[in-house]
């Protein structure tokens, strides 16, 4: 019965270690890539637990948000004025209302 307990006791510590290790850092970096609205294939890094913790600190902290270009659908910075692959300008009102929706995602 002891030898039971143990067995159960260590394969509770084993996928406890395994969550926190693999699955809260993919599960946070893709929600902060959808925030940010960039790529969420930098959680392919998450094979390995450390870079997986290493990719979300970046997705978090490293990356500015992006918007769409309303033109050619590229993806551009939040604060942009003018899209770099287009020239499309952007209003200061659409500009105002990007930053708003990205304060709400967040």
């Amino acid at each position: 019965m002891e030898n039971t307990f143990s067995g159960l006791t260590s394969l509770v510590i084993v996928i406890l270690i395994i969550t926190f290790l693999w699955i809260i850092p993919i599960w946070f970096g893709l929600k902060w890539a959808r925030i940010k609205k960039v790529s969420k294939l930098w959680m392919l890094f998450g094979i390995h637990p450390m870079t997986g913790w290493i990719a979300y600190l970046i997705l978090r902290y490293g990356i500015d948000p992006r918007k769409q270009c309303n033109k050619c659908k590229e993806s551009i910075k939040l604060e942009a004025e003018i899209c770099r692959y287009c020239g499309n300008q952007m209003s200061p009102e659409e500009i105002r209302m990007t930053v708003r929706d990205y304060e709400e995602r967040k």
